[in-house]
């Protein structure tokens, strides 16, 4: 008979099951298990060099890392980051051994990598894709702060190019599994959830981890995952979920490279395994999107960009209404918008009564973000701020937006979850729609290197001169290329790259 635990309570519980189902593959008639989908993404993670990559995906991970660099350098003076960064340092006084990005300040790797992944995600301009993860957040910080353990003379830029792709690829393939759309429903901050993983992938990369650590890097991972969608209701700490992934993900590669063991088969694991325990489900994740094209389909390719400073479920929408503008639609002629979206997005970006409890909530809330756009005319960095938060034309224009689940467009399929059907009703009786299925910056609509690069400089101009702002472009546009990334670090701490006469003949060299 089965011996069954209980609890303190004298609840029986069921025993912890291990069984596994693998693929079988057969070579040369010998039949054998195939590896797990958890020790393949750790098998390519190590393995991955970057003549594997195509040249197009290498080019847009630059533009991706760009992109991510300047998100962070702008969040570098946000309330949130100062409070966070101000207790690190107290905690750390002596500071160490990595760069807390834009004030020339040290703190500890792991410390450093809190501070600078708030900063990327601190102001919902980062990126997102259809697996619901911030990818710069998570594996940016961590591969720098890596780099800097290392030392940042000792790691050239090829290593972490290669570091920052293999995370690219392998953090969207956790949400594809675990359909991050469906758990955002659900109330779980998904970027929080997966975002350790390509963290310590990447960080594991930069330390020169083996297959067998990055296997167990991931089973450090996983039981670290956390983070709840109630934080989009105005609190600041929703800014700081992915860098608490990237901070985990770090950890675990560190822990994996010194012997330290995690859960093995993460993903795979029945009881209490990262994909059963998350959907409270043994049917509601794919664990085959995993590894699905690992290696020929390039997730690097898929991830989105954002124009505007609003979380990314309304991108669309507020697409849609830059194009009625540019059509001629003016605030003061609208009585009515309706908005189609589905349950999942619905659910991320709305609720009432919506009310101006701060920046989190506004960057959130469709209604909001609609008025801004057709008030203001842009919703970015010169609009969401505090001042607006509580203006009363603002107010009292989002009480005019709804927001409705569209069932037609969740039977189109994941790739046309993000799109939107806009109805605005006019003051003089006439009904006005537009639907756009992909935002500009989305995977199936990409924004050019150039637009990318636009927004790059306008966000670090904020924080470093303009001549770090070019250089730091420069030395990413050619990151292969670097000998050793100390110069990147350089900037992103905050020193200039060159001075006086060196900086003078850097210009006239180039």
């Amino acid at each position: 008979m089965a011996v069954t635990a209980s609890d303190p309570e004298g609840h029986q519980m069921p025993p912890p099951r291990r069984v596994r189902h693998f693929r079988i593959q057969t070579t040369q008639g010998v039949t054998k298990p195939m590896p797990s989908h958890t020790r393949q993404l750790a098998e390519f993670a190590a393995g991955l060099q970057l003549s594997d990559v195509p040249p197009d995906v290498v080019a847009r991970a630059k533009s991706i890392i760009l992109d991510g660099l300047g998100c962070g350098l702008f969040g570098v003076h946000l309330k949130w980051t100062e409070i966070l960064a101000g207790v690190v340092e107290r905690l750390e006084p002596q500071g160490g051994s990595a760069s807390i990005w834009g004030g020339g300040k040290t703190a500890s790797a792991t410390s450093a990598v809190l501070v600078n992944g708030t900063m990327i995600q601190g102001y919902e301009l980062d990126d997102a894709n259809p697996a619901s993860i911030h990818s710069c957040a998570a594996v940016l910080p961590a591969v720098f702060a890596a780099a800097e353990m290392v030392g940042a003379d000792k790691i050239d830029g090829e290593t972490l190019l290669t570091a920052i792709i293999a995370g690219f690829e392998v953090g969207p393939r956790v949400g594809l599994c675990m359909n991050g759309n469906r758990m955002l429903g659900k109330g779980w901050h998904t970027p929080g959830l997966f975002g350790a993983f390509p963290a310590a992938v990447a960080a594991g990369r930069v330390l020169g981890l083996d297959s067998e650590q990055i296997f167990q890097a991931l089973g450090i991972a996983g039981p670290q995952a956390g983070g709840i969608l109630a934080t989009q209701f105005g609190s600041m700490v929703k800014r700081m979920l992915s860098a608490k992934a990237a901070q985990s993900g770090l950890y675990a590669a560190l822990l994996a490279a010194d012997g330290f063991t995690g859960i093995a088969d993460v993903f795979e694991e029945e009881y209490g395994g990262f994909c059963t325990t998350f959907t409270q489900s043994t049917d509601q994740f794919d664990l085959s999107e995993l590894t699905d094209g690992l290696g020929t389909r390039w997730e690097t390719m898929r991830i989105s960009i954002k124009r505007h400073a609003c979380v990314g479920t309304n991108l669309s929408t507020m697409d849609a209404i830059e194009d009625l503008m540019q059509e001629g639609l003016r605030a003061e002629d609208v009585e009515r918008i309706t908005v189609k979206m589905t349950d999942d997005a619905v659910k991320h970006s709305w609720w009432l009564p919506y009310e101006p409890v701060g920046l989190t909530a506004a960057q959130m809330h469709l209604g909001f973000c609609i008025a801004m756009k057709l008030i203001d005319g842009e919703v970015f960095v010169d609009q969401m701020v505090e001042e607006n938060m509580g203006r009363p034309d603002l107010l009292a224009f989002a009480k005019r937006v709804d927001c409705l689940r569209d069932e037609s467009r969740e039977q189109k399929g994941r790739s046309f979850a993000r799109g939107t059907d806009v109805e605005v009703v006019l003051k003089d009786g006439r009904v006005i729609h537009k639907v756009v299925d992909h935002f500009l910056g989305s995977w199936q609509k990409p924004m050019s290197d150039e637009q990318m690069a636009a927004k790059y400089r306008r966000l670090a101009a904020k924080t470093l001169p303009q001549r770090n702002v070019d250089e730091l472009e420069r030395l990413v546009r050619n990151l292969e290329a670097q000998p050793a990334v100390g110069s990147l670090v350089r900037i992103l701490h905050g020193d200039p790259p060159h001075t006086g006469a060196q900086y003078q003949q850097a210009v006239l060299a180039k």
